[in-house]
């Protein structure tokens, strides 16, 4: 009998686990196709630290996620942030500094691609 109601806790637990996960919205975008109703970020890290990068639309910062030293990650965001003042920042984890893109105009369907430079000042940015 107990074996039983173990078997019915790990079941639940493992249900819960599985409704949490098909819930969760991630904005991380898969292949390198440009999404048809957000604008995607291509953020290629060039540094060898790790990078927090953040969307900042009208001032207002959108944590996008952590780019890893040496790898690049790409991200979803919303087709409102291409009509307004659209900057995209990477910070340092156990660093200083910001690499940032300027203003950056681009719609719906468009991907951003931000280069991380090994100098954060030799950053590049550009929209295809």
């Amino acid at each position: 009998m107990r074996g039983k109601q173990i078997l019915i806790g790990l079941f639940s637990v493992g249900a819960l686990c599985s409704t949490a996960t098909a819930c969760a919205r991630s904005n991380e975008l898969g292949g390198d196709s440009a999404p048809e109703n957000g604008i995607g970020v291509t953020v290629k890290n060039n540094n060898f630290l790790d990078m927090d990068v953040y969307a900042i639309a009208d001032g207002f910062p959108s944590r996008l996620g952590t780019v890893t030293g040496n790898s690049s990650r790409s991200f979803v965001i919303d087709r409102s942030f291409g009509t307004q003042d659209l900057r995209i920042v990477a910070t340092p984890i156990g660093g200083n500094g910001r690499a940032g893109t300027g203003a950056v105009l681009a719609s719906a369907g468009r991907t951003i691609v931000f280069t991380i430079g090994s100098t954060l000042s030799n950053s590049t940015v550009s929209v295809r």
